[in-house]
């Protein structure tokens, strides 16, 4: 199958509902292959092979703020479906597909189903949009304000203990040398700069989020751990709003979980690169996208989080800010990739906590002893971490 020679596609009556839960108008769209930019409609048959163009055509015909739906006849499995959508990434993101079971539509996102109608077809339709809109700054800051509240863990819940572990991990990475400045790069609810002051007392926290909401819950929480002064900003990495105009470098700057969210990592990692001093610390930390987990996610799941396709190796960061003047003085994986995730979701929701420090106990000790050795091997963690120094 090719995208030259694209199999036939149901009307837009017969997907009206799933078009009607878009906000699509079923005559404004058009087939893969006529021309002229807009929606398109496109279909296809089993998984992509290596002659495939249909990316290719998508870049051509599809407007900015336009949506590619793909349908494959059905059922089709998971597995076809998780196919196409690595097919289309970088340039589309799969936000949801519509699941037609001959009664029932519905729509399938990464954490929920919801019934949008009903039709008598039988199959599944995959809805694209361009990854650069998924990932605007306006995108990223209505989404992040909406979730704020999220990001600052549960505590008392059986899972805060390792939620606040990790932070601790990340935060405190650089050791105990005593910096007189520090920079949460991204701070979310700002824990991991938390934790790198808690142990260090600076005379100087500054933070800063796309989200205002997240940078007004990072400031409660500082100022809650007895943390200050502390000073927080909206920006994003690319463009960081510290240092201010006449103020130094920071000693130690720190960045958990951000990079994987930028749709320019190479402007991220100028922009973090700015805010270092001279033989000053960095901490950068993130997703693995090759770990076992991450790649069994790929090939089963059609919907993921567009920063689990678009993250980067610890690698690739290292050779990114090698390229800028640092070097790096340590690095770790932590987070097992399995079973540990999944025994905390099973302790959070069946097992009331009961679970809760023989897993956090296993972390940190297969964290620590890759950090010391090595091993376990980083394809066994979901997560990493670098200390890096500014030469």
């Amino acid at each position: 199958m090719s995208s030259i020679d694209l199999p036939a596609v149901p009307g837009p009556s017969e997907l009206a509902p799933a078009l009607a839960d878009l906000g699509l108008d079923g005559s404004s769209l058009s087939r893969l292959g006529a021309g002229a930019k807009g929606d398109k409609l496109a279909g296809a048959q089993g998984d992509p092979n290596p002659e495939t163009t249909m990316q290719q055509q998508a870049a051509a015909e599809l407007g900015l703020g336009s949506t590619l739906l793909l349908f494959l006849p059905g059922p089709p499995p998971l597995t076809t479906l998780a196919a196409w959508r690595n097919e289309l990434w970088p340039l589309l993101h799969v936000p949801a597909w519509y699941r037609f079971d001959g009664q029932t539509v519905r729509r399938m996102e990464y954490d929920r189903e919801t019934q949008v109608g009903q039709s008598a077809l039988s199959g599944a339709m995959i809805v694209g949009r361009r990854r650069t809109d998924l990932m605007s700054p306006d995108a990223t800051v209505t989404k992040f304000d909406e979730n704020a509240a999220g990001w600052d863990g549960q505590p008392g819940g059986p899972g805060y203990p390792h939620f606040r572990w990790m932070r601790r991990y990340v935060g405190c990475f650089a050791g105990r040398k005593k910096p007189k400045s520090i920079l949460d790069f991204g701070c979310g609810a700002g824990w991991c700069g938390i934790e790198a002051a808690r142990a260090s007392n600076p005379s100087t926290l500054c933070a800063f989020d796309p989200s205002p909401r997240m940078v007004q819950q990072a400031a409660r929480n500082a100022h809650a751990s007895g943390i200050g002064p502390f000073e927080g900003r909206t920006g994003f990495g690319e463009a960081p709003p510290f240092p201010t105009q006449g103020q130094e470098l920071f000693d130690l700057v720190i960045s958990s979980g951000v990079i994987s969210f930028s749709p320019d990592p190479q402007t991220w990692m100028d922009g973090i690169a700015s805010t270092v001093a001279p033989a000053g610390d960095l901490v950068i930390g993130d997703i693995h996208r090759e770990s076992a987990g991450f790649r069994a996610r790929r090939r089963k799941r059609p919907v993921l989080p567009a920063r689990e396709l678009s993250a980067l190796t610890a690698a690739e960061v290292e050779e990114g800010m090698a390229a800028r003047g640092f070097h790096v003085v340590s690095k770790s994986s932590y987070q097992v990739t399995w079973p540990v995730p999944q025994l905390m979701h099973l302790n959070e929701t069946r097992l009331k906590g009961a679970l809760t420090y023989p897993l956090l106990w296993a972390n940190q000790l297969a964290a620590g002893s890759n950090r010391a050795s090595g091993f376990p091997p980083a394809n066994w963690f979901d997560s990493w971490v670098l200390h890096l120094r500014r030469r």
